[in-house]
């Protein structure tokens, strides 16, 4: 199955590729509310990217240093909290569903636990229909999804899909100078 067939599990909205920490879950499903907040305030907690206005004095060694100590505290309180979590895999993910490699999760499941940011100990779950392996991939449609969660989904995988061409412009400009 090609990525042009897998139309049928992931629509035809936008679709982003990451890589992402995903694995079946055993955990009761993230309530609605809290998943859309959660994934609404990504931004905060993503660190692979600079704001796009940076406060004037955020060089300086002092406010660097500060962050550093956040970055280490959150890093340390997500290992204790969580200290196992599946490991990254390539995942393909639109609004409708997901595409995860063979064999990323078994044939029955019902939920997935998707950690968002390396820097949050908490996995968002998900609920997901029985996955169908084709080929090398698992496809999945997200069961019984609120309307607003899927549209914060949206939203998200945008903001990705935007980095992605931020990142690839950047690397262009680069080759360039």
């Amino acid at each position: 199955m090609t990525a042009s067939e897998w139309s049928e599990y992931l629509g035809d909205d936008l679709r982003v590729s990451s890589a992402l920490a995903v694995g079946p879950s055993d955990r009761a499903l993230t309530d609605p509310g809290l998943a859309q907040r959660l994934i609404e305030s990504l931004d905060l907690f993503d660190d692979t990217h600079p704001r796009s206005i940076p406060h004037e004095d955020e060089s300086a060694p002092e406010i660097q240093r500060l962050e550093h100590k956040l970055d280490l505290l959150l890093h340390l309180v997500a290992e204790s909290l969580h200290p196992a979590r599946p490991a990254p895999v390539e995942a393909t993910l639109s609004r409708h569903g997901i595409v995860l490699p063979a064999g990323t999760v078994p044939e029955d499941c019902d939920r997935l636990e998707i950690y968002l940011s390396r820097l949050l100990p908490q996995p968002c779950v998900l609920g997901v229909e029985s996955p169908t392996t084709a080929g090398d991939v698992q496809l999945m449609r997200w069961a019984d999804m609120e309307g607003s969660l899927r549209e914060a989904l949206g939203r998200w995988i945008f903001r990705l899909h935007r980095r992605e061409i931020a990142d690839k412009r950047q690397k262009v400009d680069a080759g360039h100078n």
